[in-house]
């Protein structure tokens, strides 16, 4: 049994489907309240960033951005490593 879950999220006014960890879709949620955004409004961000980065899927695209969203608000952090890293513009 996999402890993903799947939902369904409208990116780019299309439905989609991405299976994200449940600690994922909360960080994706909170991200996205910081940011005044609904889930569905980030993740067509990240999407249009994702091709034009060439990533592999939307769903370890929400993986990355979260990990390097919270790593560049850790106190201390001098550099952001990743373009993506700084919040949707």
């Amino acid at each position: 049994m996999s402890s993903k879950k799947l939902r369904n999220v409208c990116v780019a006014g299309k439905r989609t489907s991405m299976r994200l960890e449940p600690a994922f879709w909360d960080a994706l949620a909170e991200i996205a309240q910081r940011e005044g955004l609904t889930v569905g409004a980030l993740c067509t961000r990240l999407a249009e960033r994702m091709d034009a980065q060439d990533a592999d899927s939307l769903s370890s695209t929400v993986r990355v951005y979260v990990m390097e969203y919270f790593r560049a608000a850790t106190p201390g952090r001098e550099e952001v490593r990743y373009e993506m890293a700084v919040a949707a513009e």
